[in-house]
């Protein structure tokens, strides 16, 4: 797996930026920086720009955490994962290997 990317929260590389800043930047800066960048006029912030993978990253623990809520939010999901919690800690599992074997049989 590559390099863990930081995606922004409260993150030291945001920069707060005003609108004139927007002018200086171009393709090879934007492909170089790791920062984030909020652009603001006269102290207002106006909006956020951020690379696209950051964004990306951001977008995909953003669905992670909406699918959890909304597995958490269904008692028939949230029984299943508490009964397959139960059955870890009583050992009661196979290895992935062991699966893949007995599925690869009854093919």
């Amino acid at each position: 797996m590559g390099q863990a990317v930081t995606y922004p929260v409260i993150d030291p590389t945001i920069k707060h930026v005003g609108v004139s800043k927007l002018r200086e930047l171009n393709v090879a800066t934007l492909k170089e920086t790791e920062d984030t960048f909020v652009i603001q006029d006269n102290n207002t912030p106006l909006a956020v720009l951020l690379s696209y993978e950051k964004f990306l990253i951001m977008q995909e623990r953003l669905m992670s955490v909406l699918n959890t809520l909304e597995l958490m939010s269904e008692q028939k999901e949230l029984e299943g994962l508490l009964a397959g919690i139960k059955d870890m800690q009583a050992g009661r599992v196979r290895s992935l290997a062991e699966v893949e074997a007995e599925l690869a049989n009854k093919k």
